[in-house]
């Protein structure tokens, strides 16, 4: 006589090592998106409607950097040193679209279609320009993550100060200071955490 307990014992634990796996699965393929802020040193769990401004706050805070950084080198003519990265389709499609004139390129990967392009080059400022100024209407709406800019990165150059370059980055986190204050003051999203995040801002004025 076959005995149940052997049979049912092993099918129970394999039902529920099955459900662990899935249950992994699950939570990485549906990874919960939500970001950690310490403003002042009060933290923030931003989720939801809240997170998705964030993200959009920082794509356009490099937009921004970058369109003023091309205000102040100034001449549409001078030729700005920049690299890019993306996908070999990504690489290919901004080198065609905005004239760049490549200087180098790095693979990082093993020859799939996955693989990292990086790279080197320079660009017109007028291009240069134009192509952020794309962007930062993109970023407003729904894919900010999918912009071409996202991928740029304007390299040191003789055109542009290091305190020039400072002092914009400065403006702009700023701005980006009070934005965060009024995600929080929102509240939509937002609730009060533990402090675990590497994402720190500080100001002179009390907390929201």
């Amino acid at each position: 006589m076959i005995n149940s307990q052997k049979i049912i014992v092993p099918g129970i634990l394999t039902a529920l090592i099955g459900g662990t796996i899935m249950l992994v699965l699950a939570f990485s393929y549906y990874p919960e998106k939500h970001v950690n802020i310490n403003l002042n040193g009060r933290c923030y769990e931003f989720l939801d409607v809240a997170y998705a401004k964030y993200k959009n706050l920082e794509a356009q805070r490099e937009n921004e950097i970058k369109m003023r950084q091309v205000q102040a080198i100034g001449d549409p003519t001078i030729m700005v040193p920049i690299s890019f990265s993306g996908t070999e389709r990504q690489v290919s499609e901004f080198i065609n679209k905005n004239d760049v004139n490549v200087s180098s390129r790095q693979v990082l990967g093993n020859g799939s279609n996955l693989d990292k392009i990086i790279v080197k080059g320079t660009i017109s400022n007028g291009n240069l320009e134009r192509l952020i100024n794309s962007s930062i209407i993109e970023s407003n709406g729904a894919n900010f993550t999918q912009t071409m800019v996202s991928g740029l990165g304007i390299q040191p150059n003789p055109y542009i100060t290091q305190v020039e370059s400072q002092q914009i980055t400065k403006n702009i986190d700023e701005i980006m200071l009070n934005r965060i204050k009024e995600i929080i003051a929102e509240k939509e999203g937002v609730k009060e955490a533990e402090c675990r995040s590497k994402i720190v801002y500080n100001d002179n004025n009390s907390t929201p």
